[in-house]
C-alpha cells in the first residue's frame, strides 16, 4: 500500500512490528490487537529495544505508547467480528473505519 494511514497488527506482543508500521509517516492509526496481555507487558520490560520508537519523531520512547497506538487485549478475530460483521439494526455496533492494511503476526493455533 503506497499510503498507509490505517494499519492493524494482530498479534505482535513484542512490539517489534509496531516500532516497523509507525516508520512510515503516513500512518495515523494503529490498532493492536493481541490475545496474552501478560506476554506484551513482559516483553515491555526485558526486550525494551524492541519496541523502541525513541528515534521516530513525535513518539515516544516505547512504541506502545505513541499517540497513533491503540492496544486491545482480546481475541482478534472476535475484535473482528464484532466491529465488522453485519449486524440487525436494533443492536448496538462499534463503528470502525476500514483499514489500508492488516498485518497478521500471531501464531496459528490450528497448526500442530
Amino acid at each position: 500500500h503506497s499510503n498507509p494511514r490505517r494499519v492493524a497488527i494482530i498479534g505482535g506482543g513484542e512490539g517489534a512490528t509496531l516500532r516497523e508500521v509507525l516508520k512510515h509517516k503516513t500512518v495515523e492509526k494503529v490498532i493492536m490487537i493481541d490475545i496474552d496481555e501478560q506476554m506484551v507487558h513482559l516483553s515491555r520490560q526485558h526486550l525494551p529495544f524492541w519496541s523502541d520508537c525513541s528515534m521516530l519523531l513525535n513518539s515516544s520512547r516505547s512504541c506502545f505508547n505513541d499517540p497513533r497506538v491503540e492496544t486491545y487485549y482480546l481475541d482478534a478475530f472476535q475484535w473482528f467480528i464484532d466491529r465488522f460483521a453485519t449486524k440487525d439494526i436494533d443492536t448496538e455496533q462499534v463503528v470502525e473505519e476500514p483499514f489500508d492494511v492488516i498485518i497478521m503476526d500471531a501464531l496459528d493455533p490450528q497448526v500442530q
